[in-house]
């Protein structure tokens, strides 16, 4: 592995070098970072320490463009994580009236922040669950992308041969696993249930925007899979194992999305309908598939002097609903976030709450953000888990300090 990563920062030295010759058609950019995060209660422990180097390659040419970023990591926890990651590498290339983007990349539909409702063809890295940066948590996919462009109306027609699925953190060294460690009966944890890499279980969609004078708005259609495992659980005659199957199904969706500035004010919202959605039930029986409606609604405020205020409420509900779901009838999110920036900038004081309405729980990250220079950053915050029921309930006990510090290149 040490060989590789010397070899690897050579490639990236000599890419450097080359560049310089090339009138600034290919750039090599990145940043070094570092993070680690103590628990606030006892043991104090440590829940995160990992380190990253991340190199990203720009090349124009006439109407080309080619993008590869990627990263080399060392973490301290998990060590099954250091190594060397491809993150995006693809092309681009764009007409008159269209444009072709193939390879890996990440997929942003919607105007939600945080959430999830129409942004539903990418996964998710959840291996630190919600304490990491979103742009590290959402997932690149290897598709192929064709948006036909115009001054009001764009269509994108998006196709990924081999769907990728979110990563669940299941293992004992991770301290973000959702399954107990340690305790009786044993877990046993298949993940290895995906669909076969075939034609037929391939992904596809289309999203219509519309851009016209004081709103932004579009309709999409997808044919996807649960990105989350649908788990079921049986324990064995001696009761002294449980095993845990992880299951994935297709699911279709019809979604649409707005946002409406409107002076200090921007308005959004988006609402998608969920067909053959699969829900895990409360015994050891296959899940059961209902269709759901999810709506979200969101508000950002920017009062001037550097101050940026917004608001998001987020509902799913579950028409015909039966109670051996292990999910609500109705489950509702909400969001908070507050950032303000002083001392020319140079300080960012920042907080994000997401609040569980359903299970009266929350998980909220507040930073501060210095700027030492135009290359340097230094970060401290506190992640605050609170609830005790529902996912930021069962993380009750993972509030954390951290640290983080960035280089730019």
């Amino acid at each position: 592995m040490n060989r590789f990563i010397f070899s690897m920062l050579f490639v990236l030295w000599a890419i450097c070098s080359y560049s310089q010759n090339l009138n600034n058609d290919l750039s090599f950019t990145g940043f070094i970072d570092t993070y680690h995060a103590v628990r606030s209660s006892s043991p104090n422990d440590f829940l995160s320490s990992r380190s990253r180097f991340r190199g990203e390659i720009k090349m124009h040419k006439g109407s080309s463009y080619l993008f590869t970023s990627f990263n080399v990591v060392h973490n301290s926890i998990i060590e099954s994580l250091t190594g060397v990651d491809l993150r995006e590498a693809f092309f681009d290339y764009s007409g008159k009236s269209f444009s072709l983007k193939a390879g890996r990349q990440l997929v942003n539909w919607g105007v939600a922040d945080g959430m999830r409702i129409t942004n539903i063809i990418s996964a998710m890295d959840m291996t630190e669950f919600l304490a990491q940066d979103y742009d590290d948590i959402l997932m690149p996919v290897n598709g192929i992308k064709l948006t036909w462009i115009n001054t009001k109306v764009n269509i994108e027609i998006i196709f990924v041969p081999i769907p990728t699925f979110s990563i669940i953190p299941h293992s004992n060294e991770n301290p973000w696993s959702i399954f107990p460690s340690n305790e009786n009966p044993v877990y046993d944890i298949n993940m290895d249930n995906k669909p076969d890499y075939t034609l037929d279980n391939s992904e596809y969609g289309t999203r219509i925007s519309f851009f016209l004078a004081g709103i932004d708005f579009s309709f999409s259609a997808l044919n996807t899979w649960n990105k989350t495992p649908v788990f079921t659980r049986t324990l064995s005659s001696e009761k002294d194992t449980l095993f845990v199957d992880a299951h994935y199904y297709r699911l279709n969706m019809l979604g649409s999305d707005f946002s409406l500035p409107k002076g200090e004010f921007v308005f959004r919202g988006e609402i998608a309908y969920y067909f053959n959605e699969f829900h895990e039930v409360n015994n050891s029986a296959d899940p059961v598939n209902k269709s759901s409606a999810n709506w979200l609604l969101g508000i950002d405020w920017y009062p001037g002097n550097e101050w940026t205020i917004t608001s998001q409420y987020s509902h799913k509900f579950i028409p015909n609903y039966v109670d051996v779901l292990v999910e609500n009838e109705n489950t509702v999110l909400s969001t908070v976030g507050i950032t303000k920036k002083i001392f020319r900038s140079t300080l960012t004081i920042s907080t994000f709450a997401y609040i569980d309405l359903t299970n009266n729980g929350f998980y909220d990250r507040s930073s501060l953000n210095y700027s030492l220079s135009d290359e340097i950053n230094i970060m401290l915050g506190y992640d605050w888990f609170n609830g005790e029921k529902g996912i930021f309930g069962y993380y009750n006990n993972n509030s954390e300090f951290w640290i983080k510090a960035r280089y730019c290149f």
